[in-house]
């Protein structure tokens, strides 16, 4: 199948997926309540990191949001991984930052790195998630270090980029527990018979589309290599094209650039393309929702702090729901959800603007054309298998 063939096939499961996600709106308990601690998360994040003054508050929901699983051990497992890839990459942009901001011809080609670096690792490593904040937490601050000039500054942006990242864990933790150590201390209060004891179990058990999955297992060095070259060369012509033109949303199209290009582990190099086209069709068709339906409702909430909170929760619902459900439309939930959160959370107060928004779902857009050329460049481009792979 052509290119745009495989494109087009892709564009018609997300949308008939979510078509039929939206007609079967029926929330199981299990769906209710992950939906519902992800909501508690995002609201309390936003919530603590306005009362500590922080800067881009957004970035403390989407981590509320994103840390968030439907295990209690997959939510503790995910905050350790979030916290180690972003203080670990914020120390790296830090201290290289500033030595090679003024320099683009080592500033250009030490993104590339970076990102490539972090997709090779994230594809395989049991630590995917890590791997993947620590790339795009390096990669922000050291493009930020090359506009601030200064160590000092830098450190400051990685110190609350730390931070934000900081409270948004906490907040879902906090819930988590929650929920986890309070329905049992219920029980053990209530001593529940042993029938509905197991319904509650199994009514937690298997939800799909939202825990983390299994760790992936180390992949085909060939696939990785691949997969490392596109990231290498999306980023480099993301940062060549923001370094000279200024483009909005470069936080936001990197991000892109790597999160789309960490796949399931076990496909070969030749059999990246379709997972890697549906995880950017999904992202392009959950923020294009959520952007429309955000800047529709902002007049409308007209800054209020209550209004706003309360459309935000109702989207972070909404997205759960579809998140968790099983027709396909996964992905599209959770980017509906992040996207979402970017139209309503904005810095360090609530506003009706909606420019802030459109900044970042405009990056995110730009990561998805600039990696989709890279990927028609090198669509023929295939790495044989090493020696010692092809004696397994």
């Amino acid at each position: 199948m052509t290119l745009a063939g495989t494109l087009a096939q892709l564009c018609r499961t997300a949308v008939f997926g979510l078509g039929r996600e939206l007609a079967a709106w029926k929330a199981s308990r299990a769906r209710a309540t992950f939906a519902a601690q992800a909501m508690l998360s995002v609201a309390l994040s936003v919530a603590l990191a306005n009362s500590l003054g922080l800067s881009d508050t957004w970035w403390a929901a989407i981590s509320g949001f994103a840390v968030m699983q439907t295990s209690f051990a997959g939510s503790v497992q995910r905050a350790a991984h979030r916290i180690i890839g972003t203080v670990t990459g914020a120390a790296l942009g830090a201290i290289a930052g500033p030595w090679i901001g003024d320099r683009p011809w080592v500033f250009v080609p030490a993104l590339g790195a970076i990102g490539a670096v972090a997709v090779y690792r994230a594809n395989g490593s049991k630590a995917t998630y890590a791997w993947v904040l620590g790339g795009v937490t390096a990669l922000m601050v050291t493009y930020e270090a090359h506009k601030f000039a200064s160590f000092r500054a830098t450190a400051l942006f990685a110190t609350l980029r730390v931070a934000e990242v900081a409270v948004g864990t906490f907040a879902c933790l906090l819930v988590a527990s929650v929920f986890h150590f309070g329905p049992k201390w219920y029980r053990r209060n209530r001593t529940p018979t042993d029938a509905t004891a197991a319904r509650v179990a199994g009514e937690s058990a298997g939800l799909p589309g939202a825990a983390e999955s299994t760790p992936p297992l180390e992949s085909a060095r060939s696939t990785r290599m691949l997969l490392c070259l596109q990231a290498a060369l999306s980023i480099t012509t993301l940062a060549s094209l923001t370094y000279v033109l200024h483009l909005p949303g470069f936080a936001q199209a990197m991000v892109t650039a790597i999160a789309v290009l960490v796949v399931p582990p076990g496909l070969t190099a030749d059999r990246t393309r379709q997972p890697v086209m549906e995880k950017m069709v999904q992202r392009v068709a959950g923020c294009l929702l959520a952007g429309t339906i955000g800047v529709a409702l902002l007049p409308l909430m007209q800054g209020q702090a209550i209004l706003c909170m309360l459309a935000l929760s109702i989207g972070v619902w909404a997205g759960c729901h579809v998140q968790t459900g099983r027709q396909g439309a996964s992905y599209v939930g959770r980017q509906f959800t992040i996207a979402f959160i970017m139209v309503f959370v904005q810095d360090h107060h609530w506003s009706s603007d909606p420019m802030p928004a459109l900044m970042r779902l405009s990056g995110i857009l730009t990561g998805i054309v600039v990696l989709a050329a890279v990927m028609f460049v090198t669509s023929r481009l295939y790495m044989p298998p090493m020696p010692q792979d092809a004696s397994r």
